[in-house]
């Protein structure tokens, strides 16, 4: 027999019962749906977490304090950093450093009449500010190939100058104007005007360090990554160490010994990696935090649950199988002498096994084919429901995540591969189902089924 014959009979047999056959279609629709319903709801949970740890913080970030858990000196420097920065699966690794040694401020105009006082300054590689997420306002990041004191300030940070020949209005806000709605211009232009980091003088006797400092770019304010993404200053570490070391040979200071940095984040390449490096850290004698201490234990309750929704689901299925069989087995006894008349013509075993598990796949891939479309309905309304709107269904439907324009969307989630799955699993059920029937149906007796009535 040829596969075209094959599939013809498939569909013929089938339409011959449809009362039977759709009702055991509908048993595998409600199986399929009630998996794919229950799936996508503890996925919708699960993206929900994700989405809400996310507004805490970066989940691929992974801080590194300068303590360690054991009894041997360990020290957070330049070497330990590079140690980390080499490990599988880590984007980028930079001390977010804030010396305590000095105090500086920034003056720019004529006599110094603009000051920034006591800004904060972060000391990073310069490479990694990118890599961390931050957004450019404007401008551009500073590279390792910028010429020294090259910096990249925070988004509100050049209102931050003060006007000292002023004793009223000496500042200016970043906020808009009552009447004409626009923000003013900041008293210094960052971007043209020159402006002087220095350090103050603690005592009467200090003396002085400065350098002329250019600014390449700003950043977006972000409260999530800290709030230097305001009004602080990043610059290179290496130049901010320079400036401690002029300022304490200047001043004939003598530093304790190197204790390392106090603060040290490791940006990792997926959040699915976050769990291994940060155990690789801890292995090398510190102590680490990252949002993967809250995540794993949400993840765990969120599959558990998801276990629970898909056992519901599962049960389901499992009575639409029972359904499919049943369907086979009615339909061999019915077809006996079909059956016989086929094997005295010569018909070969496997092809009678073909016709029989092609229609309980068929079975089931039609009642998947329906149940995903009518749980992607189920979604849409689930999701309509919880956002009020459009967009949360479609969103929930498309995977698309839990928050859209900054707002909740959805509570249900079907990714692409829930609904390949479900297809796929669905078909199997069929064919699984079908087997005992099919092989039933090959060891008939050709003169008994030819006699059968």
């Amino acid at each position: 027999m040829k596969i075209s014959d094959v599939i013809s009979m498939c569909i013929a047999n089938l339409t011959r019962r449809k009362v039977r056959t759709l009702l055991t279609v509908i048993g595998v629709v409600v199986g399929t749906c009630a998996i794919m319903v229950m799936v996508s709801l503890g996925l919708g949970m699960q993206a929900s977490q994700d989405a809400m740890l996310e507004q805490m913080g970066d989940l691929t970030v992974i801080q590194v304090y300068n303590y360690n858990n054991t009894s041997e000196e360990i020290i957070l420097d330049d070497e330990a950093v590079a140690a980390m920065s080499a490990l599988e699966g880590v984007d980028v690794a930079t001390p977010f450093w804030q010396p305590w040694e000095i105090n500086v401020e920034i003056v720019s105009g004529n006599n110094d009449r603009y000051r920034m006082e006591s800004p904060t300054v972060v000391g990073v590689y310069p490479e990694a500010m990118e890599k961390f997420g931050y957004q450019l306002n404007e401008g551009r990041f500073a590279t390792e190939t910028d010429k020294e004191y090259t910096v990249v300030l925070g988004q509100n940070a050049a209102y931050n100058f003060r006007d000292t020949k002023r004793k009223r209005d000496n500042w200016v806000w970043a906020e808009p104007d009552p009447i004409t709605g626009e923000i003013p211009d900041p008293f210094v232009d960052i971007w043209k005007d020159d402006m002087v980091l220095r350090t103050i003088q603690q005592e009467e006797d200090s003396k002085v360090v400065s350098h002329e400092i250019r600014v390449v770019g700003t950043i977006q304010q972000d409260w999530s990554k800290g709030w230097e993404t305001d009004s602080g200053i990043f610059m290179d570490i290496n130049d901010l160490k320079v400036l401690v070391e002029e300022y304490n040979d200047a001043n004939d200071i003598r530093t304790s010994e190197n204790k390392g940095y106090t603060d040290v984040r490791v940006r990792v390449k997926d959040m699915e990696l976050v769990a291994g490096v940060e155990e690789q850290i801890q292995a090398m004698g510190f102590e680490t935090y990252s949002m993967e201490s809250m995540r794993k234990p949400m993840q765990e309750q969120a599959r558990q649950q998801q276990l629970i929704l898909g056992g519901l689901g599962f049960i389901s299925l499992f009575v639409a199988a029972i359904g499919i069989t049943n369907t086979m087995i009615m339909s061999i006894y019915e077809r006996t002498r079909e059956i016989g008349v086929m094997k005295v013509l010569g018909c070969k075993l496997g092809n009678i096994r073909a016709i029989f598990l092609m229609e309980a796949g068929l079975i089931g891939f039609l009642g998947g084919v329906l149940g995903v479309l009518i749980s992607c309905g189920i979604s849409w309304v689930l999701n309509y429901i919880s956002a009020g709107g459009m967009a949360g269904g479609l969103m929930g439907i498309l995977g698309g995540g839990y928050y859209y324009g900054g707002s909740e969307i959805g509570i249900s989630v079907i990714p692409p591969w829930l609904i390949a799955v479900s297809l796929v699993f669905s078909t199997l059920v069929g064919l699984v189902s079908g087997f005992g029937p099919a092989n039933r149906a090959v060891k008939i007796s050709a003169l008994e089924a030819i006699k059968h009535e």
